[in-house]
């Protein structure tokens, strides 16, 4: 008898099957970590908070920067004329959904990742760390809904260029922009008197600020980062993690849309 999923969806089948193997699995796993390692390296000697926290931060800065990189590379791997053929003939779904599920099951090592280190932090943590099981829960949630964001969105910007290479940096773009945007209300600070109404909207658009608030850390008081934005001169609340969240997934929403007006 044929798997359901075989009948309903052959190319994320397809997708997985050539990718579930424990020899990728364990690499990509590895690799990332090592990564994810690095990174939180780098922002501790910039003494951005605790280890344990910045290690969150870095997750995130990790899917933001592989998830994009992923979807665009298989994007660019499966509509070569010759592939995309072959995917046409196998494929009894419409073509838009393809699209999907390329973007879906390019993403499969990522959430190996996030499962794995879920659970080693659920483990972990009451002997590391003050955070609850609960936080490192809703971290990982917010990290899902960031890998298939960022997917999306590069999934767009290959739509749009049909290069793997140009797609991906435009996403980096992007996120350097959201991320970064608050330290250009530095030379703002010196025509404005008063940055209090702009600041929120930086806020809300910043993927990182919801790992901020769920982890109770304020990134802009840290001695690297107090004097590079004018922020910790205001009276700021860091916006719930579920509001930046419905923004995210409002931003990978009108991607998928603007993808799927057209056949990829």
């Amino acid at each position: 008898m044929r798997p359901l999923l075989d009948f309903e969806n052959p190319i994320l089948n397809r997708l997985i099957r050539e990718q579930w193997k424990f020899s990728k699995v364990s690499f990509a796993i590895i690799a990332q970590g090592v990564l994810v390692l690095v990174i939180s390296q780098l922002l501790f000697r910039a003494k951005l908070g605790r280890h344990t926290d910045l290690i969150f931060i870095s997750e995130a800065l990790l899917i933001l920067i592989a998830a994009p990189y992923l979807a665009c590379s298989r994007l660019s791997q499966y509509y070569t004329p010759r592939r995309s053929r072959e995917v046409l003939q196998l494929s009894r779904i419409h073509p838009r959904w393809i699209w999907v599920s390329i973007i879906l099951g390019s993403q499969i090592y990522t959430f190996c990742f996030l499962g794995l280190i879920t659970v080693v932090f659920i483990v972990l943590t009451p002997s590391i760390s003050d955070i609850t099981h609960l936080d490192v829960v809703q971290l990982h949630l917010v990290f899902g809904i960031y890998v298939i964001v960022a997917a999306s969105v590069g999934g767009l910007w290959w739509r749009v260029l049909q290069h793997e290479v140009f797609a991906t940096e435009a996403t980096y773009l992007g996120w350097c922009l959201l991320i970064g945007g608050v330290f250009l209300l530095t030379p703002l600070d010196r025509y404005v008197d008063n940055l209090q109404p702009l600041i929120p909207p930086f806020l809300h658009l910043n993927p990182l600020i919801a790992v901020c608030h769920l982890l109770e850390l304020d990134v802009f008081r840290t001695p690297h980062l107090y004097e590079l934005t004018p922020i910790p001169s205001y009276i700021v609340v860091y916006p719930p993690w579920y509001i930046i969240c419905s923004w995210q997934i409002l931003i990978g929403s009108c991607c998928a849309a603007l993808a799927w007006r057209n056949r990829v």
